[in-house]
């Protein structure tokens, strides 16, 4: 009997120990279950720094500047797990030079006016800077050094340069100028910038050579600006063309008269001595090809017989008059030779003459007041019509008041009506290069200069 109980016993633990066996034949299961929970989120990626955009405050050309711009981009980190940032205005890197070489001389300090934190999620920060006072020329770079972002797993990020397509220029552009003759009394300005410029209103070609065409002989000062905006000036000097001529005179107290053409000034003894003579008449005439009848004017006469009264010209015979004239065609009114040539007259001869007497009156200019030179023109005005190509430019010299500010196009240029002029200048300009013959002329303002 007890063997059969030791027999049961040892089925028993047999089945048991069959039972064991094939759990533990299963046991690659659990030990992946195992795994899935222990499992490590491990980041082998380095942290990336990125430039998103830049620009400049230079509006119409935004990836130039110079250092009077400000520059305003953003940077992006891309890392979600950071222990250390390092990324400030501080150990941002700013350089100009050439982008493919970048040398420790080519890192400068600019001006930050901003760095701060724009936004940020889980994965990545961006961050808004703003400087200015960015010297040098050249390609801008700005490296983030290795190692400003470090993640959890050590990993740092690498040197980055990044190298937007954004150019320093603080250099002024440069430009060289000659004139060359046209076949049809004409002459070519020809411009040779030392760099790329802004387009010029009237000027045709390239970036680097520019051409214009021009009818009569003009000079002034033109500005040329690159695409950073800095800027400086090109002397403009025609001489030579012969489509178009305007010739003028003075003449004044002295029995003096002077004649010159297209901008220069008739009578600078009167301005270089300070001669107390004022202009009592002005001689003009139009030489063109491009319209007949094109110019007109009209002046302003102040006289001792006042408001009403009119005289004769000593040497004309023509009558002027108290105020403003008619505008009269300069090519057709008035006309009168001067020196065996015809021009139109403004005022008159012998406005300053003891002898002079008014239309209708015996009464002379007394001799101590002749003596004085009080009276004569006082205001001009010039205009063009049947053209829209050119424009007409004149300034008058006033006594112990210098140089007026330049007027154009029918625009009145005078000081006062009881304080005539001793001088003046005048000349047609293509309308594209109005402003800057104004300018031009308008440094002299105040002035006696006669160059």
């Amino acid at each position: 009997m007890p063997h059969k109980k030791n027999k049961i016993l040892i089925t028993l633990f047999f089945i048991f120990f069959i039972q064991f066996f094939y759990q533990t034949s299963f046991s690659k299961y659990v030990i992946e279950d195992i795994q899935t929970i222990a499992k490590l989120d491990i980041d082998r990626t380095k942290p990336i720094v990125e430039l998103l955009d830049i620009v400049s405050s230079n509006v119409d050309y935004p990836t130039y500047a110079n250092q009077t711009h400000l520059i305003t981009g953003h940077i992006k980190i891309t890392e979600k797990n950071i222990i250390r940032n390092d990324l400030s205005q501080t150990t941002l890197k700013v350089a100009v030079g050439n982008k493919y070489n970048i040398l420790e001389k080519d890192y400068i300090t600019p001006d930050f006016r901003s760095f701060f934190l724009l936004s940020e999620n889980s994965t990545e920060k961006i961050y808004e800077f703003s400087f200015t006072h960015t010297i040098g020329n050249g390609a801008l770079v700005l490296t983030i050094p290795e190692g400003t972002i470090e993640d959890k797993s050590g990993l740092v990020n690498e040197k980055t340069n990044l190298t937007p397509n954004f150019t320093i220029d603080n250099t002024p552009p440069r430009a060289t100028f000659q004139e060359t003759s046209s076949s049809n009394g004409k002459s070519i300005a020809e411009l040779s910038p030392s760099e790329p410029i802004i387009p010029l209103d009237g000027w045709s070609g390239s970036p680097f050579w520019l051409t214009k065409e021009f009818s009569n002989p003009v000079s002034y000062s033109l500005p040329i600006v690159d695409f950073a905006q800095n800027s400086s000036e090109v002397l403009i000097s025609i001489k030579n063309p012969t489509a178009v001529s305007l010739e003028y005179g003075t003449y004044d107290a002295y029995s003096l008269y002077r004649f010159t053409n297209n901008g220069k000034i008739p009578a600078p003894n009167t301005i270089s001595s300070n001669s107390i003579c004022k202009t009592e008449a002005i001689f003009i005439k139009l030489s063109d090809t491009i319209n007949s009848n094109v110019l007109e004017g009209r002046s302003y006469v102040h006289t001792y017989w006042g408001e009403g009264s009119k005289a004769v010209c000593n040497y004309s015979n023509l009558y002027y008059s108290y105020g403003y004239s008619k505008w009269l065609n300069l090519s057709s009114e008035n006309i009168i030779y001067w020196g065996e040539k015809l021009f139109s007259q403004l005022g008159g001869v012998g406005s300053n003459s003891a002898t002079a007497t008014p239309v209708g009156s015996h009464v002379a200019i007394p001799s101590n007041i002749a003596k004085q030179y009080l009276y004569g023109i006082s205001g001009i005005q010039f205009r063009l019509k049947n053209t829209s190509d050119f424009s007409v430019v004149y300034q008058s010299y006033v006594k112990d008041i210098g140089w007026l500010k330049a007027s154009s196009d029918g625009e009145e240029n005078f000081y006062r009506h009881d304080k005539p002029i001793s001088s003046f200048r005048i000349n047609l300009v293509p309308k594209s290069e109005k402003q800057y013959l104004i300018n031009f002329w308008d440094r002299d303002i105040g002035t006696n200069h006669i160059d």
